[in-house]
């Protein structure tokens, strides 16, 4: 009886590694279009904050970060589109993500060198909703790339 159920859970324990590993691009792909979008927000940020007042920095993060979930939506789509079920809703969910995680950032590294935080929750909320619409607008522009990609040429 001990025997049985010790290959049962292993048997169990087989699928799970079999689900994990299966998902595992998704999972490296999806991790990897996010780190890019929040550190090229992060650069972007760093280098404008050299150049222009803190103010107006903190008026155009929301857009930079739209930006940066745009071009992290694309490169979602474009790696693991026939992966995904909902391919733009997960870009959209990236793009929220990528904005939501920069501006944790950047607080975080204000609040940190300076005793102050440049984003307020308002610029936050704005923020995820562009980042929601780039990230769509990424990953239906990568879609279709990849159509019109697959679409036999003219001459």
């Amino acid at each position: 009886m001990m025997d049985a159920m010790c290959s049962w859970e292993r048997d169990r324990m087989n699928r799970i590694m079999v689900n994990i590993l299966c998902r595992l691009t998704f999972i490296q792909t999806g991790s990897w279009s996010l780190l890019t979008g929040i550190v090229g927000t992060l650069i972007l940020a760093g280098f404008l904050s050299t150049i222009m007042s803190l103010e107006l920095l903190s008026l155009l993060l929301p857009v930079m970060a739209g930006i940066n979930a745009s071009i992290s939506g694309y490169m979602l789509i474009e790696r693991v589109e026939d992966d995904i079920k909902h391919p733009l809703i997960m870009a959209a969910v990236v793009g929220m993500l990528v904005a939501l995680l920069s501006h944790v950032a950047i607080n975080a590294l204000c609040y940190r060198f300076g005793g102050f935080f440049l984003v307020s929750d308002v610029q936050t909320l704005v923020a995820a909703t562009i980042g929601m619409v780039g990230g769509c607008a990424g990953g239906s522009l990568s879609a279709k790339y990849k159509l019109l990609k697959a679409q036999p040429s003219l001459r």
